[in-house]
């Protein structure tokens, strides 16, 4: 493997190991262990745990929000790109077992813990996803397709919660099916 290979082999397998076991149980070897290097060769690529968590949120939030922004810039409307927005939730859950959440929910729930860079790229992650939601449901404020009282903002915020909140009640709860059903509630009160 080259360095850049490398690099990223390591993010892959440490993003998994977070997203399943929190940033504070996971550990450099097993990192190690999971893609067949030594410790000395993640600290080379990422001296400290906080330079690998760093480049790994900037990492899941560029792809993520890209994904959104994808949906955003469709022409379905917004019943259509609320549920596809809530798709990426349902998708993080489905590729595991049950157990798989979303990177920042799993580093939010440990944010204490963080680095100060880290933290606000966590923070950045909600913050863009709520934007990015009050644009959906404007759209569908204005085509009288979902019909909310109040400030959109706080829908999105509403949203946001209720879909990474669902995600980890989910891991007690059977997993997919459970999101779904939130998902269900959510669509039942905003699309109409």
């Amino acid at each position: 493997m080259n360095d850049k290979d490398t690099r990223t082999r390591i993010l892959d397998v440490a993003q998994d190991l977070i997203q399943r076991l929190g940033v504070n149980a996971m550990s450099y070897q097993h990192i190690s262990d999971a893609v067949g290097i030594r410790k000395a060769s993640i600290h080379h690529h990422f001296p400290a745990k906080e330079d690998l968590v760093q480049a790994l949120v900037e990492r899941y939030n560029g792809f993520f929000l890209e994904v959104v922004d994808g949906i955003l810039a469709s022409e379905a409307d917004a019943p259509t790109k609320l549920a596809r927005y809530i798709g990426l939730f349902e998708a993080t859950l489905s590729e595991s077992q049950g157990d798989k959440v979303c990177l920042c929910a799993m580093l939010g729930a440990e944010l204490t813990t963080l680095g100060s860079a880290s933290a606000a790229s966590v923070r950045r992650f909600f913050a863009e996803n709520e934007d990015r939601l009050i644009v959906i449901l404007e759209q569908g404020r204005q085509e009288g397709s979902i019909r909310f009282a109040g400030d959109p903002r706080h829908i999105a915020r509403m949203i946001v919660s209720l879909l990474e909140g669902a995600m980890l009640v989910s891991r007690t709860t059977g997993g997919l099916p459970y999101l779904v059903s939130v998902r269900d509630g959510l669509l039942d009160l905003l699309v109409h």
